[in-house]
């Protein structure tokens, strides 16, 4: 039966030629009409993939560029790899307008940052922390110096680092078969290095962020203990494993295993210092301590300031930047720099160079800050008291005793803190470790920082246990008296000025 609709028809082969001939016609006279590109507009503009005027590479740069070979500075090369070589190891930059950006320097603290110096003035700066490095040098008057030079300009250079200890921990290094890791050993009193050692510095450079960790938790505690003082006393109870944290865990159980504030630090109870963020300290209140810790700025020159993600009104967040599983990546620099915080409740800047000369000229050197208060010194001396269980009976025990059960520093103690945390660029477990030695009356701090991969010889706990074991007991028998051999500052340097009392 017919629809009432005719059929369709079918174009013919020489219907779709003229339609063809058409197109191409048309696409021929538009060409045609499409203007010539001058030749004085030249090839079509290239842009960079890191733009010196971006925040995240400005910063970057400025933080933990890295510094060239002296020899090269004369090379337009060397310039443009320091300005756009930086590696981003943080999100610095919303992804959109609902992201929370990470907290760096408040506004108050900028001020204090020093300008950039000359690229020239950057080489003679840079920290020499290789084992190349070091074995390079030549010693002067017990500690490393050496000469740069950069076209006219030559400099002979002195540094606080001392050789016969730098070339201890190298030996300790390579016992322990440390593939990626860092060693530093500061004087508390003045912050000059006696140990700055980096077995990989391309591919995990000592200037870099990394994953705090429960490093952290020392701050957590002085922040709590500042807000409630009787927090010393409190017990805190939990059930379950206490290094996983979910959001259930940030209320009290009604029952469980009960441990005081002293042995959450020791052992490194993530439920209790959730707890202490949220429930005592607060959001911004954990900001401001991890500020004034000074972890939130560039510990020295060439170095990247902390950073920090806000955790806004997630409890959950707050409890991870409490405890130390998410939310703060700092340098090794910064964890020495928390660790003489211990000593005299002092932020102290840790320095490497103690004067040069260019030429018949005082080499000009930064400028250096005077120790800020942080802490009191009786609370100062109360985070030491607690954190001495860390290696006695806490997450450090076992690197601090012997193989038959014996303190491996005899009778001196070391009061410090571990960390532990998975991590990424490079890929492995992040261990830590900072402390003071001896425990009553600091005298260096420590700081060790290996990335471990599943397969591993020695831990970070057990790398600054024998880096104090090198420093205080230099033939069998451990005495605080033995750090003598290091020597002081020669006086070529600037002094440090202390800027607040004890």
């Amino acid at each position: 039966m017919g629809t009432g609709r005719s059929a369709p028809r079918r174009m013919t082969r020489r219907g779709k030629f003229t339609v063809a001939a058409g197109v191409l016609l048309m696409a021929t006279a538009s060409w045609a009409a499409w203007p010539a590109p001058s030749r004085e507009s030249g090839p079509p503009p290239v842009f960079p993939v890191s733009n010196a005027s971006s925040p995240v590479v400005r910063e970057s740069a400025a933080s933990i560029a890295g510094l060239p070979n002296p020899a090269a500075l004369a090379k337009p090369e060397a310039l443009q790899e320091v300005e756009v070589r930086p590696r981003v190891l943080v999100q610095s930059v919303q992804a959109d307008r609902n992201t929370t950006p990470p907290v760096s320097a408040p506004p108050e603290a900028k001020p204090s940052e020093r300008p950039k110096p000359p690229v020239w003035k950057q080489a003679w700066l840079a920290p020499p922390v290789s084992r190349e490095a070091t074995a390079s040098m030549a010693v002067d008057d017990g500690h490393y110096t050496r000469e740069l030079a950069d076209g006219s300009r030559t400099a002979r250079v002195h540094y606080t680092l001392d050789p016969v200890l730098t070339e201890s921990v190298w030996k300790v290094l390579r016992k322990g078969r440390v593939a990626l890791g860092h060693v530093l050993v500061m004087d508390i009193e003045t912050g000059a290095l006696h140990v700055y050692a980096s077995t990989n510095p391309g591919e995990f450079p000592p200037q870099g962020l990394y994953p705090a960790a429960s490093l952290v938790k020392v701050v957590t505690a002085a922040a709590a203990l500042g807000e409630s003082p009787e927090v010393a006393d409190e017990t805190c109870r939990y059930v379950g494993n206490p290094y996983r944290l979910r959001r259930s865990h940030l209320k009290a159980p009604r029952r469980g295993n009960e441990v005081s504030l002293r042995r959450a630090l020791a052992t490194s109870n993530n439920h209790c210092f959730a707890r202490l963020a949220v429930d005592r300290v607060g959001s911004d209140g954990m900001l401001a301590a991890i500020d004034r810790f000074g972890l939130l700025r560039a510990p020295a020159f060439g170095h990247a300031r902390g950073m920090a993600k806000v955790p806004d009104e997630d409890p959950l967040a707050l409890g991870k930047l409490g405890s130390g599983l998410a939310g703060l990546r700092i340098t090794p620099l910064h964890a020495v720099q928390l660790a003489a915080v211990l000593a005299h409740g002092q932020r102290i800047e840790p320095y490497w160079i103690d004067g040069g000369t260019s030429g018949d000229r005082p080499l000009p050197i930064l400028e250096r800050r005077g120790a800020e208060l942080v802490v009191s010194e009786a609370m100062a001396d109360q985070l030491r008291g607690m954190l001495v269980d860390t290696t006695k009976r806490g997450t450090a025990r076992k690197a601090f005793r012997t193989r038959r059960g014996r303190p491996l520093l005899q009778k001196v103690t070391v009061a410090g803190k571990t960390g532990s945390l998975n991590g990424t660029d490079p890929d492995g477990r992040y261990e830590w470790f900072m402390g003071v030695a001896p425990a009553e009356a600091p005298r260096i701090a420590v700081a060790t920082l290996v990335v471990q991969s599943d397969l591993y010889w020695m831990s970070a706990s057990q790398l600054a246990a024998e880096v104090f074991k090198v420093a205080l007991c230099p033939k069998g028998v451990c005495r605080v008296d033995a750090l003598e051999r290091l020597g002081r500052p020669t006086g070529r340097g600037r002094p440090m000025v202390r800027t607040a009392s004890r």
